[in-house]
């Protein structure tokens, strides 16, 4: 038609590279009707939310938007535990399984929880239990399990120990009776109550007091003599005050 010979290879050669120039020219002519479609729709969905932004602007400003519910608060009463071990660290160095009562009078907090409707909560009322005043003593026993009824009533049988034999003591003449091997926290408030403060009284236990000590403080019969505290007391004390009386 134009006069070239199909069979030359220049002409060959011209032709191949007019069709490749002309599928690259087809290719970008679709990738970019395809892209302006793409921002075409960007654009599109811009504008549309720039709209309903305004609108919500327009609404606020003039008093019209949605109003929303306030959140309220209302307090919900946490339940303490019956019992609470003295001391969760002291099984592993110690074999002191006392549990550790929780006082009875221990206000709870109050946690503030939002809640879309009040919550009502019905408090369960304990009986009131009268308390016995004994004529034999001057601390009323107070009866239950609460650690106030356990403390006042081990104080109550204070008179029954010894002081002249072991040794008198103040508070603030306190040793740490928590080092001594079967010895906690609460335990340890127990002996307080009692009036034994000091490693020297408990390394003056003779064998009546152990077992007089064993009754009051409510002990397993027999563990004070199985750990040994005499012994322990005895060279807390010499470590802590020396050959000293």
């Amino acid at each position: 038609m134009f006069g070239l010979d199909p069979f030359s290879r220049p002409v060959a050669i011209s032709e191949i590279l007019i069709l490749l120039a002309l599928a690259a020219f087809i290719g970008w002519l679709l990738g970019r009707l395809i892209l302006a479609g793409r921002i075409n729709a960007l654009r599109t969905a811009v504008a549309e939310k720039e709209n309903e932004l305004e609108e919500c602007r327009r609404a606020k400003v003039s008093g019209k938007a949605t109003s929303v519910k306030p959140m309220r608060t209302e307090p919900i009463l946490e339940t303490p535990p019956a019992y609470v071990h003295a001391d969760p660290l002291l099984p592993a160095i110690a074999p002191d399984d006392t549990p550790e009562l929780i006082n009875e009078d221990l206000v709870v907090p109050l946690v503030n929880v939002p809640v879309e409707e009040p919550v009502v909560i019905s408090t369960p009322v304990a009986p009131v239990v009268p308390e016995i005043q004994p004529a034999s003593v001057e601390m009323p026993i107070v009866a239950g399990n609460s650690e106030s009824a356990v403390l006042n009533r081990i104080a109550a049988r204070a008179s029954e120990i010894n002081f002249d034999r072991i040794g008198r003591a103040s508070a603030s003449e306190a040793d740490d009776l928590k080092d001594i091997v079967g010895v906690g926290p609460f335990l340890e408030r127990k002996l307080h109550s009692l009036g034994i403060y000091t490693f020297r009284q408990v390394a003056n236990f003779t064998k009546d007091d152990i077992d007089k000590v064993n009754e009051i403080i409510e002990f397993f019969p027999g563990r004070i003599e199985r750990d040994n505290w005499v012994e322990q007391s005895k060279e807390f004390y010499k470590k802590k005050y020396g050959n000293k009386n």
